[in-house]
């Protein structure tokens, strides 16, 4: 009886144990695919000028840094770059596999609009560019109204009755600023004289003295400038030729607080963080984006004890009606 009970579990126990080892099969279907990695986003810039020049290309810089840091994602650059070397610059950045490649300003619009369409892959930006394409976008400040107010200073401020506007290369951002000067100094007063000048380089200190003077010996006690180390030329002039100056870029105050009456700030950093933003984030399109006083992006500088607090509130005035639609300022094509 015993053996009868003890045979089914004796038989029960092998098959559960053979059970045991027999290896488990894997689920029928097709293969799973291994997903293909995201490129890694990154961005490279090329300077015309040095990123310390307190001006222009230190501004770009100061964006880039901005996208480094708040982006996290590796940057590049290269700066002091000659003219004849601004093409190969950027096919080389887009060629080593970066996702964005920008040019800080105008005079790589014609560079970028031959080298774009070479790597489709690549998004390209140029900081007051003047082209667009599918992956070809330019970012820019509205120029004319920040520097419709210096104008609007400066004919408040003078007392001969002639203002002077010195630029540096002969290119549309620098041409915007100098028009949207003379419109704001006209628009405080009709007959005033507005001499403009393009030293045809923005670095040159020697010109930029130049030039200062000769605007000094004709009459002219208030000069607004476009330049980038050029500017310290003309703020030498300036100390023995009792004229005050309006500086651009960055509030200059510092740098001659006895001759600086405000600066015409163009926060470009701004426009290229949050254009380099845009573009990670997938949202890039290939067109002219523009900031204007509404953005923060351009202002006055704080006026200081070189300018009267009538004077200050006129301004202040002058840009409401600018931001409300009152004042309409065109944007210059050229």
């Amino acid at each position: 009886m015993l053996r009868r009970l003890l045979l089914p579990l004796l038989i029960f126990a092998i098959f559960g144990s053979l059970a045991a080892c027999t290896p488990s099969q894997a689920p029928t279907g097709p293969a799973a695919e291994t997903p293909e990695k995201t490129p890694e986003f990154r961005v490279a810039m090329v300077f015309p000028g040095a990123i310390n020049d307190k001006s222009w290309n230190q501004a770009g810089f100061t964006g880039l840094e901005r996208v480094k840091n708040e982006l996290g994602v590796e940057t590049a650059y290269l700066e002091q770059v000659p003219s004849t070397d601004w093409e190969e610059a950027l096919r080389t950045f887009a060629s080593q596999g970066y996702s964005l490649v920008l040019g800080h300003g105008d005079q790589f619009s014609e560079p970028s609009k031959k080298v774009a369409p070479e790597f489709p892959a690549t998004k390209f930006i140029v900081v007051n560019g003047a082209y667009t394409a599918p992956n070809l976008a330019s970012i820019a400040l509205f120029d004319e109204q920040v520097s419709f107010l210096a104008g609007v200073v400066a004919a408040k401020m003078s007392q001969s009755g002639k203002v002077g506007y010195i630029g540096g290369l002969e290119i549309p951002p620098v041409i915007r600023n100098g028009k949207g000067f003379e419109q704001g100094a006209k628009y405080v007063n009709p007959d005033i004289q507005v001499s403009i000048t393009y030293l045809g380089d923005f670095n040159d200190a020697a010109k930029g003295k130049e030039a200062a003077l000769a605007m000094a010996e004709n009459g002219v006690d208030v000069i607004f400038y476009y330049v980038d180390n050029a500017m310290l030329g003309i703020q030498e002039a300036a100390k023995g030729a009792n004229v005050k100056l309006i500086g651009c870029i960055f509030d200059q105050y510092e740098m001659a607080p006895d001759l600086i009456l405000t600066s015409a700030i163009q926060d470009i950093s701004t426009a290229i963080f949050e254009a380099a933003k845009t573009t990670k984030e997938g949202k890039f399109e290939g067109k002219a984006y523009l900031y204007g006083l509404d953005s923060g992006a351009i202002a006055l500088a704080p006026f200081r004890e070189n300018v009267p607090a009538e004077v200050a509130e006129f301004v202040k005035q002058v840009q409401q009606d600018i931001l409300s639609g009152k004042i309409k300022i065109e944007r210059i094509s050229q």
